[in-house]
């Protein structure tokens, strides 16, 4: 096995076992979690393929990739992480199970694994960053931070600080921010520019967008503290009624 091989595999293995650690908190049974991980890693797949295809048609319209043939080259994990939603989407929607009480867990476990495949792709020289710049080893310190930030949030979820969904919202949001400082730096970026961003760059703002407004869907129809305080010391409060 290649070094690149090993730790993509580490990491996968390290983000499946924290999660099959807190099905349980996650709403899910055994076979039910087994279930949903194999439909969210074929979604993510096809996800990942679906955008690389999208942002370098090019290459398969002058031949120089071919779709079945060059299949193991080349995903994006923006693609990836939006086929990996939807599948986990429609899983809870046919199962009647809340979509973001497991997010919030995948929140945590995204990054955690995706820093260790990073150290793979700096071993392997791919996502590569200019010279002086491991932007490998970066965003590999920046995902280890950012799964750190979200399991603080899932915390104060599970302890009914924040809505559900938070944690799974702030791991998009600042892996966002995080591919938006990092990929100046990189050597393999796109040369395509719109108002001076790159593609990753835009999808990234996007990703930032969406989970700005996530946090506060989520986040609106839920009672203030300083009103749910009121509202627990009116219920507590013993009756004055003669």
């Amino acid at each position: 096995m290649s070094t690149y091989g090993f730790f993509a595999a580490a990491g996968a293995v390290t983000a499946i076992a924290w999660l099959r650690r807190h099905h349980r908190a996650m709403g899910l049974t055994e076979n039910e979690f087994w279930a949903a991980l194999w439909l969210i890693v074929a979604g993510a797949v096809v996800g990942a393929k679906a955008l690389f295809i999208a942002l370098g048609w090019h290459h398969y319209a002058s031949g120089e990739l071919r779709f079945w043939a060059d299949f193991g080259t080349g995903f994006v994990f923006f693609g990836g992480l939006l086929g990996a939603a939807l599948a986990g989407g429609m899983f809870a929607w046919r199962r009647r199970l809340s979509f973001w009480r497991g997010a919030d867990y995948f929140g945590v476990a995204l990054p955690l694994g995706h820093a260790m495949g990073r150290v793979g792709c700096y071993s392997q020289g791919c996502c590569a960053g200019r010279a002086s710049h491991p932007v490998q080893l970066y965003e590999s310190v920046g995902l280890l931070v950012i799964a750190f930030i979200a399991h603080r949030v899932l915390r104060s979820v599970n302890a009914g600080k924040f809505s559900r969904g938070a944690a799974f919202c702030a791991y998009g949001f600042f892996y966002g921010a995080l591919r938006l400082a990092l990929d100046p730096l990189r050597a393999d970026g796109r040369p395509e520019r719109w108002l001076g961003l790159s593609p990753q760059q835009g999808i990234a703002i996007a990703l930032m967008l969406a989970a700005s407004a996530g946090v506060w869907w989520l986040g609106r129809d839920r009672p203030t503290t300083a009103a749910r305080v009121t509202v627990a010391s009116t219920h507590s409060a013993p009756s004055r009624s003669p």
